[in-house]
């Protein structure tokens, strides 16, 4: 019967990456959006927009060799 299995581990990684990607985006027009509305400078949107992208899967230092 197609369809009953689960999706693979790595696919479910792989989505969830995808949702969370597109929450994000979804978020930053909303704030651009709301900015725009408000009369604010696009300037200060962009900076709201970095930080939550830095505080994610991204931000982590690599650990370092000690020698």
């Amino acid at each position: 019967m197609a369809g009953s299995k689960r999706p693979s581990f790595l696919k479910r990684q792989k989505e969830q990456a995808r949702l969370a990607r597109a929450t994000e985006k979804r978020e930053a027009r909303r704030a651009r959006k709301h900015a725009k509305a408000n009369g604010l400078e696009s300037a200060d949107v962009q900076d709201g927009d970095l930080e939550p992208m830095a505080e994610g899967e991204g931000a982590e230092e690599p650990p370092t060799e000690e020698v």
